[in-house]
């Protein structure tokens, strides 16, 4: 069996040596007769080698097209036959994905503004570009600083600027996250949007650390929709979920921020960020929670904060679970008593919900405090509360 296997081997390596011979012909044939053709035949050489039965073999031939168009660059906006052999020396690119022609790919953008002939370079791009970091990098800055220009106003090419996003898609490299995620809240049209976001969760790597990038590179208004998105997604485990929430929490509690918009940005990133943290019970966060929450309460004592920012807090930080969550929840008791003693008046929510805070923790760091707020001017609500807290404590 495998003697006449080998047999048949053997017999098919004329035939294929013939073939390829052939092939090498055709191409060098065609190749010879682009170099002396006028521009019109230079596209019919290039159309009959596409539909030819040898196509997949022509790429060195759409690559001279390219090199012989970028060569002539500064003919192609007075004669659109330059163009057209672009467009079909691209896309044939694309579709046998010749990788040596990448280069040649990327110099029509900087030679050529023409729609189509950009589109079809992109989309080959993505076809041949898949690990050359400059490609990679050029898109990128193509895309960025369309991203850039609308931002302030200017109307990009947006056939274009869809196909370099669909290619960094295909090119999958993580540098492109914070680009096209970029690309997706910028309030572009629909079709563009839904193509970054196809492209953005195409990307190669760890979504959690991607997503924590752009919380920490990226401007306010970025940062806090990775957060939301990473609250959002599938992609991620609770536990991780929990992890970029803490970061964005600790981004926000320790960003300075002349400018009362970012200012109001920042807490709203913190505030949801905490949320989300006390919705899992995450016990690491109980350090970061406390700065959270005495921000808080300064923001209260100023007016930047209701009563229900406030309560968050108090419950989020319980919901850790924690010793030092007891701690700094009995002092916020402690402090709250000695303004009550001196006969100021007092939050009986925010009490009440202390009290349930330290119930719930069970920590008998609580105990001395609990006994003595039972013995103050509380309302019989408040003292309740503080009896239930007192039974709930661990020995």
């Amino acid at each position: 069996m495998k003697r006449a296997f080998w047999i048949l081997v053997l017999l098919a390596i004329p035939i294929i040596s013939a073939q390829a011979q052939e092939t090498g012909k055709i191409l060098d044939t065609y190749r010879r007769n682009f170099t002396i053709a006028s521009l019109d035949v230079k596209i019919q050489i290039l159309q009959d080698a596409a539909n030819g039965k040898n196509a997949a073999d022509m790429g060195p031939l759409y690559e001279q097209a390219l090199q012989f168009v970028t060569d002539n660059g500064s003919l192609m906006g007075s004669d659109m036959r330059f163009n057209q052999l672009a467009s079909i020396a691209a896309e044939q690119v694309g579709i046998v994905k010749y990788v040596p022609a990448k280069d040649s790919l990327w110099k029509l953008f900087q030679v050529n503004s023409d729609t189509s002939t950009l589109q079809k370079a992109a989309l080959a791009l993505g076809e041949v570009g898949a690990g050359d970091a400059d490609i990679i990098a050029n898109l990128n800055h193509y895309v960025d600083t369309q991203n850039i220009n609308f931002a302030a106003g200017t109307q990009p090419d947006m056939i274009v600027l869809g196909a370099c996003l669909q290619a960094l898609g295909k090119l999958g490299d993580p540098s492109s996250f914070p680009i096209l995620f970029s690309a997706m809240n910028l309030g572009y049209s629909d079709s563009t949007t839904a193509t970054a976001r196809d492209a953005l969760l195409s990307i190669k790597g760890d979504f959690q650390a991607l997503l924590t990038q752009v919380i920490k590179e990226r401007p306010l208004s970025e940062k806090k929709l990775a957060l939301q998105m990473a609250l959002s997604t599938d992609k991620l485990t609770n536990d991780q979920k929990a992890q970029v929430s803490l970061f964005a929490l600790d981004i926000s509690l320790h960003t300075s921020a002349a400018d009362p918009k970012e200012r109001t940005g920042l807490r709203e990133m913190r505030v949801t960020a905490a949320r989300a943290l006390g919705d899992r019970k995450w016990g690491p966060a109980a350090p970061l929670l406390i700065e959270h929450l005495d921000t808080t309460i300064g923001e209260f004592d100023k007016g930047l904060a209701d009563t229900n920012n406030l309560l968050d807090a108090i419950n989020e930080l319980g919901s850790t679970g924690t010793h030092d969550a007891a701690v700094r929840l009995t002092q916020y008791l402690v402090l709250i008593n000695s303004y009550t003693e001196k006969g100021k008046a007092y939050d009986e929510k925010v009490v009440t919900t202390i009290l349930n805070s330290l119930g719930d923790l069970g920590d008998k760091v609580a105990f001395d405090d609990l006994m003595y707020t039972q013995y103050l001017n509380y309302s019989t609500g408040v003292k309740k509360a503080a009896r239930a807290a007192l039974d709930k404590l661990k020995w």
